[in-house]
This record gives structure tokens, sequence and C-alpha cells, in this order.
């Protein structure tokens, strides 16, 4: 039977599907294992014989993946965009991509746009969607340019009809005092509306973008607009060197890059700041999101230590293609900082694929425990977007949003070794109790 005849998120009835390992994550690994599946939710996780399971095979089933950052809205871009260094020059070209677009009829929506254009940017954020589901993505944290851009086309739906449990987080940008007012209307306005992509699984956040692209007024009332309102917030920080220098000294590369846009005054960021003023006024909403955290310094890291609200984010792939220095991620591990992970988007990374994501840190670092970073992909991210109670482990109770991973080694007395085998693949996933796509080993 195609599992997609089955709308078992609005069933009572049970399924149940046995594999040669299954990941709660929240407990140790259970060799041939079945998980059920009730109503949309998770009933049951055992090893006890069930002749009335679906035997996936070699196989293993994992909680559904959590992409904690991502800019889905940049899903079209073939390739990375280079340079990559100096980190200005690849704004440029993510600019250059954006206006390419503007010129082939399809831009930025805005409330005088036409509803064609809403409709490109709307299948682009589908093209993602399809791409991340079909990684075993359950969950997703975008970054969303606009607010009708996160509108779903409904011509264009992703290949399952479903949409990921996602929060959307509106992309707030503004230098110039002028525009503040403006762009606190947008967040207000994104706060307070309604659209077809988070129905159902979505919440809505709010993203100064970061500290060289939002006036510090503007960062405040974005924060106290989140605050007020109880809903996350994340900002790109500490992402380069070169913003630690705009914001300790008000020179480097961005001053220049900011006066070509006709942006710069020389007091608009106070002498001497740094990432940490900014961390504690994210630290002041309940769920808060460092994206990036490449270049922290020690007390930073000490601050977020003491304020397990606000996690770090950080995306593996992205951060080498730029060639950064090591990334802290295993000191703010060390010290009780919530790390999750993310894909960042198409424009510095192949793919959205968080798998990808978690292989890519398992080659770069072997001798890290396997079980915490399976969980840097799933109750990690969960618990930074706030969902930490509704998704990210196997547990009865949460929802049903599982990935199923191919075995490709056949047995190891480790079965992390194999959950991690460079060879695996995903091969179909679950959110919310439905199927995307076609369910594993149907035809």
């Amino acid at each position: 039977m195609d599992p997609r005849s089955i709308d078992l998120a609005d069933s009572n009835e049970r399924q149940s599907f046995r594999a040669r390992w299954v990941f709660p994550v929240s407990g140790p690994a259970l060799e041939n294992a079945t998980v059920e599946v009730t109503g949309g939710r998770i009933s049951a996780v055992h090893t006890q014989r069930d002749r009335h399971a679906s035997d996936l095979g070699n196989c293993a089933i994992i909680p559904g993946l959590v992409n904690a950052h991502t800019h889905l809205e940049l899903s079209d871009v073939a390739v990375p965009l280079l340079p990559a260094q100096p980190f200005t020059a690849w704004l440029k070209e993510v600019m250059r991509h954006r206006r390419q677009r503007a010129g082939a009829g399809f831009t930025r929506p805005s409330s005088n746009q036409s509803m064609v254009d809403q409709a490109a940017i709307a299948r682009v954020i589908a093209q993602g969607i399809a791409e991340s589901f079909r990684s075993g993505t359950t969950t997703i944290g975008d970054i969303a340019g606009s607010v009708a851009g996160l509108e779903q086309d409904p011509g264009h739906q992703t290949e399952s009809t479903h949409q990921p449990r996602s929060v959307a987080f509106l992309e707030l940008l503004g230098l110039a005092a002028e525009r503040i007012e403006e762009q606190m209307h947008r967040g207000r306005k994104h706060l307070a509306g309604k659209s077809p992509l988070l129905k159902g699984h979505g919440i809505r956040g709010l993203s100064p973008h970061a500290p060289y692209s939002v006036h510090p007024e503007l960062f405040r009332g974005l924060v106290d607009l989140a605050a007020a309102h109880r809903v996350p917030i994340a900002m790109h920080l500490a992402e380069t060197r070169e913003e630690r220098q705009l914001l300790h000294d008000g020179t480097g590369p961005f001053v220049t890059f900011l006066e070509e846009l006709g942006v710069w005054r020389p007091d608009l960021i106070p002498r001497g700041s740094r990432p940490l003023d900014y961390l504690r006024e994210l630290a002041r909403v309940e769920t808060a999101l460092a994206i990036h955290g490449n270049y922290l310094a020690a007390d930073e890291i000490d601050f977020l230590s003491a304020h397990t609200n606000v996690s770090v984010v950080y995306c593996p792939r992205t951060h080498a293609f730029f060639g950064h220095a090591e990334h802290p991620w295993r000191v703010l591990l060390a010290k009780g900082v919530n790390v999750a992970v993310g894909t960042d988007s198409r424009a510095s990374n192949p793919d959205l694929s968080l798998w990808n994501e978690l292989l890519f840190l398992r080659a770069l670092a072997s001798d890290f425990e396997p079980a915490g970073l399976l969980k840097l992909g799933t109750i990690n991210g969960a618990m930074a977007l706030g969902l930490g109670r509704e998704t990210g482990t196997l547990d009865a109770g949460k929802s049903a949003d599982l990935a199923i991973v191919d075995l490709a080694a056949p047995q190891s007395d480790d079965p992390y070794e194999l959950l991690f085998h460079p060879g695996n693949r995903i091969t179909g996933a679950m959110c919310g109790g439905r199927w995307i796509g076609r369910r594993p080993g149907t035809v």
C-alpha cells in the first residue's frame, strides 16, 4: 500500500517499522528494534518481536534531522559563489545573484510586487524544501528574505505536498536610522501574519541580519519585539575577523563595503563594540541563536555557558568553504553551550543535506564521540529552535519525525561506525507521521 494513502497524522491507526538499528538519541542504540507510530506521533520504541511491523531491512532509523540554519531563498544557486575571500567580495556576489534574478523577472517580494514574482520566490523555497526532505531533514530554521516569500505557491508544492516543521526567521536589515521604523513594521507584520508554509508546523521568528547590516537601535528594538512576543531570534554573529575589526575599531574591509553601498557613517557603531555586546541583548529572548560564532572570544564563550537560552549554530562545510580558523564548537560543548548544525545556503555549500554535513564533520573530527555528533543534527537543533519537546529524539509522545539511513556496511561491533559509514545514504523520511514521497521498501 502506498503510505500516502494513509494520513497517519489524522488517524489513530498504528503502524510499526522495524530496522537493523534504531537510534533514539535520548538513549542507547537498539539493535533489531521497532518504532511504532500512532496518530502522527511516536507511540513506542522497543526491541520486542512484532509480527505486524514492516521490516525496512539493513537500515537505521534516526530522528528526523534538524537544519538549524539555512537560507531557502538561495536554493536556486547551482554552485557556491566565488570568490570566497574576502568575505565582502562574496557578499557582493550574493547581491549580484539577487539582482540577476530581478533582471530575469523575479525579485524579492514586496507589498507592490506582482503575484508572478512572489510565486517565483515560492518555487525556489519549495525547491529547497524538497531537497531538504530528500536528505532526511524534517525541521528547518530558515532565514526568510521576505514575508511574501514565505507563501507557498499551490501550483508548486514540494514533492510530498507536506511542509517541514519550521521556524521562519524574517531577515531584517537597515543601517540607516531612517529605516528603523520601516523594518520594525516589517517585523511586527511578520509576527502577526499567516502563511501556508507555516500552517500546522510553523513558528515565526526574527533575524536582525548581522552587526554590520543592522543599526544598533534597530537591533535593540527587534530584541524587544522578540522578547515581548516570546518568539525565537537569530543573528549572524562573530562570523569573520573583519566583523570584529569593524565593531572594535570602525575600520577594515567592511567600511569600504558599506561606503560603496552608501550606508556607512563613522559614528554608527560605538568604538570598542564586540560580539559580547550583541550576545547580552540576545540573551534577553527565551530562544536565541548566534549563527556561525566562528570567532568567539573566551569570555564570550563563558557568557554563553551561563546563558543556555542562546545556542550557537555551526555550519561545517560553509566554515570550510570560507577557510576560517578552527571553529570552537568542541570548546562550546565542553562549556555546556548548546551547539546545533546548519547548512547555511547553496551560496556557500554544494547542497542542503544536513546528513552530508554530519558525515563531513565525522571525517573532520573522527575522534569526537559519534553519539554526540548525532545529537548535533537532531536534538541540539530542535532545542536551538525551541522545539526540543516536539522533535529531535525518538521518544514516545513526540512527533513522528524520522529518517531512514541505508547501511552500506553489513556489520560492525560499533553501531555508530555503521551509522556514519561514508557510503550510507538517506532513503526516506517521515514528518509528523507522513512519509515524504514514498515509504522505504515500496515500489
